[in-house]
Parts: structure tokens; C-alpha cells; sequence
């Protein structure tokens, strides 16, 4: 396995050309902070999961400085698995976190062990960032991705069991995490954006929700991860309806008490089911979801930074290039349009959080939300991605959570 991830290869797809035929074309726009990458930098979040921001920046430098041929000007576009490639620098740290933790469970390091194989996970899962389908490197840093990650959980003091969902004559696994096994345990559904894969969700598991006394399972939205055999449509929800309607068949958990967590696009998913599976949940968390106005305002759509529109185009299974058949294809995916927001109320309780000048989930998205439920908590904060606020937030989350379940 090393050999082949240490390996160059050079005729392998680059991630900017996987959805996206005027890749060449690309040029630096819709970024304030990070004008000069194809994806956008998450940063903080990043650091949040516990990867250290001086070893990252070191990384972003290498890629930035790399003299090999890129797709276009963007500087993360370096083609073929080699130096300066994004895949290619992220899957390095990821080996290298894989040996250290090795290392420690050789030496009985039991939480050195736990911590370096998820940053080994957290590193090939930003490997493989923004998780295109079809992107063949980016199949194969989600796979260590899971490797690692699952090594984690053997080193963990948490329960972790993977749990198959029929779908569709299909199964798509998901993570069930447990704080112990002594009881069934209210669970929260919890899944993330357009650019999430559930390795990376476990951060707020084991820091809020297990000390909490609550289960989470986690799964992946319809085109990527896990679940990528699925498009993207107006029944956004498809597969999370389907784990509703599996939970009884899970021992674990009290299926009369649960909730969804969405964050991103996965709020979108989150508030579609508080109206046509509110009498499966009890309570509904979205987070800067875009239920509206990015899917009805094609000057705000346009205005996304091309990775996500990239991410929708990849996720709906067609090409970005032409940016108004793209828009007119996501339209649908607007609650309002859907006749969801904007008349009858749901009498599942909702928490709501979003920032000012959101461009993905503005004020007036914010509006319909708050309007949405008999009972609404709307949370407003200066931005999402800081790690002051992902802490705040969640700790909030948890306590109003404790209250509906």
C-alpha cells in the first residue's frame, strides 16, 4: 500500500477537469480569503478536527510553490500524482500519521494511537476533498480514509459500528457511534455539506453528543461518499427517510427519539424532512443551510466559487461548464419552490444557525427557517468556520438537544 501512494503516477484525472469540461478556462473568482486555490480552504475547520494550522500551511506552501504543469491558474490544480498535486501532498501526511500511530499501539499508547490514526483519516479525507465521483485519487484516499478511521475506533473508549442501510436493492454503510452499550440511547442523524464525507464527523461525537448520553449516526448526502451510486435531486432526503425507517432494526438506539443535524446542504435535507417525516423526528439542527435563494437567484448561484459548483454539478451527475443548465437543474432543490417553506408550519421544534452576507444560506433562507416551525431558535453569528464558534455553537446544540430528546 505504501508503494503505491508514495508512487508518482502521472496520467491520472485532476480533480478540477472531474465535472467541469472548461477546466482550463478556470480562473480565480468567487474567494475573498483564498483567491488563488480551485478549493476553498477550510482553514479553521481544518484545525478544528485537530490537524495542526503551521504543518497545513507548510503544505499549502509546497503546493503553492510547485513548478509542475497545472490545468489552469489555480494553484491546486498540479496534474498526475506527484509533488504539488493536492491528493498527492495530503496523502503523504496521512502515511505518515498511519505509521506514528502504529508506532504508538505497538507501544500500548492507546489515545496516541486514537489521535494519529484520525489524523491520518482527517489527511487522506482532505485528500480527497472535494470527493468527486469519478475522481480516481480521490477513491483511494477515501478508502484510507476509512482504513484509519476505523483503526481509530478500535483504540477509542466510544462504540463505533458500522451499520448497512438498505437503499434502493443497495446498502449504504453508515457509522453508528455509541457512548456505551448498556442502554439504547437517543440518536442524532447527522450529516454534513456538499464537500463531506462522515470520517470527518466524529469530532462532534466524541466532544459534545457522547458526553451527552446521545448515540450519533452519521451519513453521507446522495453522490458522495458512501453513498456516490445515488444522484442528487429534489428528493434530497431519499436516503435519509430510508434510515428512519431502518431504525427500529437497530438494538442500540431509542428510535422514538431522534433528531437531524444538517449542516450546509445537509440542513437543505434537514428541513425537508421536519415537514415529511415529522412524525419520525423530534427536533431539527440546521447549520448555514441553503433551503432557497441560492437555488432561485441565478446571479447569487454564479457567483459560487467553482468547486461547489463543481460539487453540485458532480453530485447531480452532469457537467458545470454550461453554468445556466446547471443553475435550472438546482432549482428544484429550493424547499420554497418545492411549496415546503413559506406556508404550513412543522410541529417539530427547529435550531437554526447561519451568519450575516452568507452567500450559500442568506438572511431571507434564515427567515423562512425561523418561520418554518411552531417553535424556532435562530442562532445569528458573525461567521461559521471559526474555532471559537464551532465550539459555542455545538456546545448550545447539545444542550437544547438534551431538552427535545
Amino acid at each position: 500500500m505504501s508503494e503505491i501512494l508514495f508512487k508518482p503516477r502521472i496520467n491520472v484525472v485532476e480533480t478540477s477537469t472531474v465535472s467541469n469540461s472548461e477546466a482550463a478556462q478556470l480562473t480565480a473568482h468567487g474567494q475573498d480569503e483564498s483567491r488563488k486555490w480551485y478549493r476553498v480552504l477550510r482553514r479553521e475547520y481544518w484545525a478544528w478536527l485537530g490537524l495542526d494550522p503551521i504543518e497545513t500551511e507548510s503544505l499549502f506552501a509546497t503546493i503553492a510553490m510547485s513548478d509542475k504543469p497545472r490545468t489552469s491558474e489555480l494553484l491546486d490544480t498540479v496534474g498526475g500524482y506527484q509533488s504539488g498535486n493536492w491528493n498527492y501532498e495530503w496523502m503523504q501526511r496521512a502515511v505518515k500519521c498511519q505509521v506514528a500511530a502504529k508506532e504508538a499501539a505497538q507501544q500500548e499508547q492507546k489515545e496516541q494511537a486514537k489521535q494519529q490514526y484520525l489524523l491520518a483519516s482527517y489527511s487522506a479525507t482532505i485528500a480527497a476533498y472535494p470527493h468527486f465521483k469519478g475522481d480516481d485519487l480521490a477513491t483511494t484516499a477515501q478508502a484510507l480514509a476509512h482504513t484509519n478511521f476505523v483503526a481509530a475506533m478500535e483504540h477509542s473508549p466510544y462504540h463505533c459500528k458500522v451499520i448497512e442501510i438498505p437503499v434502493d436493492n443497495k446498502r449504504v454503510p453508515c457509522y453508528l457511534h455509541l457512548p456505551d452499550t448498556d442502554s439504547v440511547k437517543p440518536v442524532v442523524l447527522v450529516s454534513g455539506g456538499l464537500d463531506t464525507i462522515q470520517t470527518e464527523l466524529y469530532p462532534f461525537f466524541e466532544r459534545f453528543l457522547a458526553p451527552a448520553g446521545f448515540a450519533m449516526l452519521c451519513v453521507d448526502l446522495p453522490g458522495a461518499g458512501h453513498c456516490s451510486h445515488w444522484r442528487l435531486q429534489q428528493d434530497s432526503s431519499r436516503i435519509h427517510l430510508a434510515i428512519l425507517d431502518y431504525l427500529p432494526e437497530i438494538p442500540w438506539v431509542d428510535h422514538g427519539r431522534v433528531a437531524m443535524l444538517g449542516y450546509r446542504f445537509a440542513g437543505n435535507v434537514a428541513a425537508r424532512l421536519a415537514f415529511i417525516a415529522a412524525e419520525r423526528l423530534r427536533a431539527i439542527v440546521t447549520i448555514g443551510a441553503p433551503v432557497d435563494r441560492l437555488f432561485t437567484d441565478v446571479q447569487r448561484f454564479q457567483s459560487l466559487p467553482q468547486m461547489y459548483q463543481d460539487c453540485l454539478a458532480n453530485r447531480s451527475g452532469v457537467n458545470s461548464a454550461n453554468k445556466e443548465s446547471l443553475f435550472y437543474r438546482c432549482l428544484p432543490l429550493s424547499l420554497k419552490t418545492q411549496g415546503l417553506l413559506g406556508g404550513a408550519r412543522t410541529p417539530i421544534p427547529m435550531f437554526v444557525v447561519g451568519r450575516k452576507n452568507d452567500l450559500i444560506s442568506p438572511e431571507a433562507d434564515l427567515s423562512l427557517l425561523s418561520s418554518a416551525s411552531r417553535n424556532c431558535q435562530v442562532q445569528l453569528l458573525k461567521e461559521l468556520d471559526s474555532l471559537e464558534n464551532y465550539d459555542q455553537i455545538f456546545t448550545e446544540v447539545t444542550h437544547w438537544l438534551q431538552k427535545q430528546l
